[in-house]
């Protein structure tokens, strides 16, 4: 099979599996592993923004992402998996050995090696691969979301605040029926019939210049990129609420907006083909995406502590 043309994984130079780079086609996971067998596997996706002018890389929030990580493998009780700081200097190796002056996305996975049961906790792997991942169209255009039929996976079935693989078959399904169905998304909720997230964002509401948003007890992931637009937001004296919402406040909002670590602040223009507003992008959308560009790409002072330099 040939390679697509500008296929981002054409400018890995090399990946990391425990601490070591090597080439892509080196890095290999056995069909054995319960990572793979079992789904006993967490990850995280995190950003780095190119900034041109002063010639440097920034990591979006690794710290906490890194926290997110630990937790998640603590979650799903793994053992003797490496510390938050030998992370941190195997993704900053992982960057400059690849010496990207791009926007990168970088998936970091933590799971159960070799072979056995279900239930075993040991031996725990890592591995990072970065690569480039521009900002994607629909930051500017938007896109067309339905309420899925499938229901938000519940915190005593699967916890869905962490990060962990086999939650993400409930989310294939509902984006996978949403694109069958003909739109770009879906929208999940929870049993009581409450809005929780989409497949891979948290969701924000507009009603009256207030921004709403499910709070964590929603089936919800506990999002960096959703608590970072409610700090900004708050920042900007703008009003924000975290609370239950019900499925027809979607349909009555003024502005909806998909958020994550993938999509960043994404504009939904309808829901069940019911218009948010006046079916474009909003001007708080608008304005909380330009503060977030300054933000990710070190031009705000104000909010320094949230990126790390990685050829500085």
């Amino acid at each position: 099979m040939k390679t697509e043309l500008n296929n981002p994984r054409d400018k890995i130079k090399v990946v990391t599996m425990n601490g070591s780079l090597m080439p892509l086609n080196k890095a290999k996971v056995s069909v054995t592993a319960p990572g793979l067998s079992y789904a006993a596997l967490v990850f995280e996706g995190i950003r780095a923004y190119w900034n041109d002018k002063l010639n440097e890389l920034y990591i979006f929030r690794l710290d906490e992402h890194l926290v997110r990580f630990t937790n998640s493998m603590r979650l799903l009780k793994f053992s003797e998996f490496p510390d938050s700081s030998t992370i941190k200097e195997d993704i900053l190796k992982n960057l400059k050995a690849n010496n990207y002056q791009e926007d990168i996305y970088i998936r970091l996975q933590g799971y159960i090696d070799d072979w056995g049961e279900m239930a075993l906790q040991t031996p725990v792997s890592t591995s990072i691969v970065s690569y480039p991942r521009p900002r994607a169209v629909a930051f500017k255009e938007g896109k067309n979301f339905t309420v899925s039929s499938w229901q938000r996976l519940d915190d005593n079935a699967s916890p869905p605040r962490i990060k962990a693989s086999a939650n993400y078959l409930n989310s294939r399904l509902a984006s996978i029926q949403a694109k069958e169905s003909g739109y770009d998304g879906g929208i999940m909720l929870t049993s009581n019939g409450k809005v929780s997230e989409g497949p891979g964002g948290c969701i924000f509401i507009i009603r009256n210049g207030t921004l709403i948003t499910s709070n964590i007890t929603s089936g919800i992931l506990e999002s960096i990129t959703r608590d970072s637009i409610i700090e900004i937001a708050k920042k900007f004296n703008l009003k924000v609420e975290s609370r239950e919402v019900d499925r027809t406040e979607l349909y009555i909002a003024q502005e909806i907006f998909y958020c994550g670590t993938g999509q960043e602040i994404m504009p939904i223009l309808s829901v069940d083909k019911m218009l948010a507003g006046n079916g474009k992008p909003g001007e708080i959308t608008r304005f909380l995406q330009n503060k977030f560009t300054e933000i990710v790409r070190g031009n705000n002072k104000e909010f320094n502590e949230w990126i790390y330099p990685v050829y500085q």
